[in-house]
C-alpha cells in the first residue's frame, strides 16, 4: 500500500511539471521591469516606471484581444 501511494505521488508531480511550461508560454505579457540594486535617480525611476506601465497597457490589450473583447481606450 505504501508503494502504491508513493507511485501515485510521483505520477502526480510528473504530470504537474509537464503542464507548467505550457502555462508560462501562454502568458502574453512581459515580465515586470527589473529594478537594479543601488541608488536610482528620479529620471531613472520615471523611465523604469514608464516602461513598466507601457508593458502593462500592452498586456491588457493582448488579454482583451485574446478574450474576444475590443481593447479599451488608454
Amino acid at each position: 500500500m505504501r508503494i502504491l501511494l508513493l507511485s501515485i505521488g510521483a505520477l502526480a508531480l510528473t504530470g504537474c511539471a509537464g503542464s507548467t511550461p505550457f502555462v508560462k508560454s501562454a502568458d502574453p505579457c512581459d515580465a515586470p521591469v527589473a529594478i537594479p540594486s543601488g541608488w536610482l535617480s528620479d529620471q531613472r525611476v520615471e523611465l523604469l516606471w514608464t516602461r513598466d506601465r507601457k508593458a502593462l497597457l500592452d498586456c491588457a490589450d493582448k488579454v482583451e484581444a485574446l478574450s474576444g473583447r475590443k481593447p479599451g481606450p488608454h
